[in-house]
């Protein structure tokens, strides 16, 4: 997935907890702690170890699959609606073409909208990005069908506002059906007039023949500036008697054809390619929005202050440490290694260590509880505890480690998840220093701490 679209799920994962409520992210939480990195890097990370059991992932692959046909359509309709209009306005030549009523029906409705397009990036009615384009959003949502794909499609929606693209995300698909007509009546226009025989006139009561010829001249300014041959003002009057010119025939058709190129798909070709722009533009600079209050309550258990300063709060003074005359029951069991809250992507109980020993993972309050009262019935030769060192020590997990101690002949840690940052490693350290854990029982190469397990009793 790109950096986009993670930060995207981690948006639909907030708007479905908001809808929800807080969902049961213990693994996600212990996931997105155990890797380096900022806050927002660690929403993301929950978020993506979430989405795959919420149903978001998947989501994000179903609203896919519903764009398309939907795309498949939309486009199936606009290439029938140019194909159509080009068909209407030149009829099947029996009659000659009105040149006005011809470019009207072709540009007429194009400008207008393109217009209104224009002016809505000014009024603040107008920030939707086109008619066509709200409707796409809301075709989106009806067949999304499930509360997953609409949150996915309301996270889109709402990341185009938080970084103002909105007008650019919408006018895209508005501008790439555009496009399709226009390409559409183009192909059909030329068609047509290479295949039927078309007279070209103009018909008026009211106004004057100077009216069409300065019409004319303003549509052919553009054409004739790079070189196509246009109606000059005596065919332009020509036009308007009873029947048209044949020598006329070839220049009102350049001049038709090359008013719809140059006025219609052009332009609707430029904004497409700038709204895809301005959109993906907009995607590279989004990022979370850390003052929210979804991801403010989210920022203590994903940033504890142990980032800081290496151990979220020093150990008392009266914090058990390790000393043989702590034990509390004789020694009678056999060798044990257990797991301190390791996160989902470290394998338990680890390959290459015997099933026998495992003593299982200690991840809750009753685990825990199991966890002592096994070792306080059997006690332990060895006891091999494994941490997660990409994590941060706690005075919990401290003073866990030093009670289990206590009904052991030998206690050892062992560094089982390898930090990114070696600075972690070594909180791990001066924090088991702390309860007197010697360093020579501290462990981080795998092979080390299995010899140390399987070993003879010291």
């Amino acid at each position: 997935m790109t950096p986009f679209e993670q930060r995207w799920l981690a948006e639909a994962t907030r708007l479905r907890e908001h809808a929800l409520g807080a969902a049961d992210d213990t693994g996600a939480v212990r996931a997105a702690r155990a890797g380096a990195g900022d806050l927002e890097q660690r929403l993301v990370r929950r978020a993506m170890v979430m989405a795959e059991k919420n149903g978001l992932l998947g989501a994000l692959s179903a609203r896919r699959q519903h764009t398309t046909p939907v795309a498949l359509v939309a486009l199936a309709l606009a290439l029938a609606a140019g194909a159509a209009a080009a068909s209407a306005v030149l009829g099947d030549g029996s009659r000659p073409v009105n040149v006005v009523w011809a470019i009207g029906g072709l540009l007429g409705l194009h400008l207008l909208t393109l217009l209104l397009w224009l002016a809505g990036r000014c009024l603040p009615v107008g920030q939707s990005g086109g008619l066509a384009g709200h409707l796409w959003l809301r075709l989106q949502q009806r067949l999304g069908g499930t509360h997953p794909v609409t949150w996915v499609v309301q996270a889109q929606a709402g990341i185009a506002r938080q970084t103002g693209a909105t007008f650019w995300w919408l006018g895209r698909f508005s501008h790439a059906l555009w496009l399709t007509s226009l390409c559409a009546a183009l192909v059909t226009l030329i068609f047509l007039l290479a295949t039927r025989r078309y007279g070209f006139v103009w018909e008026t009561t009211i106004l004057p023949a100077d009216a069409f010829v300065r019409l004319t001249e303003i549509l052919g300014a553009l054409p004739a500036a790079l070189g196509a041959t246009l109606p000059d003002a005596r065919m332009v009057l020509e036009a308007g008697g009873a029947t048209p010119v044949d020598a006329d025939r070839q220049a009102w058709s350049t001049w038709l054809v090359a008013a719809l190129v140059l006025y219609g798909v052009v332009p609707r070709a430029l904004l497409l390619l700038l709204c895809q722009y301005r959109w993906r533009r907009a995607q590279h600079a989004f990022r979370l929005d850390l003052t929210l209050p979804h991801y403010l309550t989210l920022q203590g258990r994903l940033m504890p202050d142990s980032e800081l300063t290496g151990i979220r709060s020093q150990a008392p003074a009266q914090l058990p440490s390790f000393h043989a005359g702590h034990r509390h029951t004789a020694i009678d069991g056999g060798h044990c290694f257990m797991a301190l809250e390791l996160a989902d992507d470290l394998p338990w109980p680890p390959p290459g260590f015997s099933a026998d020993l495992d003593g299982g993972r200690i991840d809750s309050r009753e685990a825990r509880h199991r966890a002592l009262d096994q070792l306080a019935l059997h006690g332990a030769g060895r006891l091999l505890i494994a941490i997660d060192a990409r994590l941060s020590p706690d005075r919990g997990a401290l003073a866990l480690i030093a009670e289990l101690s206590r009904y052991a002949g030998d206690t050892a840690v062992w560094c089982y998840g390898v930090p990114t940052d070696p600075a972690r490693a070594q909180h791990w350290r001066d924090a088991l220093a702390q309860i007197d854990l010697p360093a020579s029982h501290i462990f981080e190469i795998e092979a080390a701490a299995r010899q140390w397990l399987e070993g003879a009793h010291g």
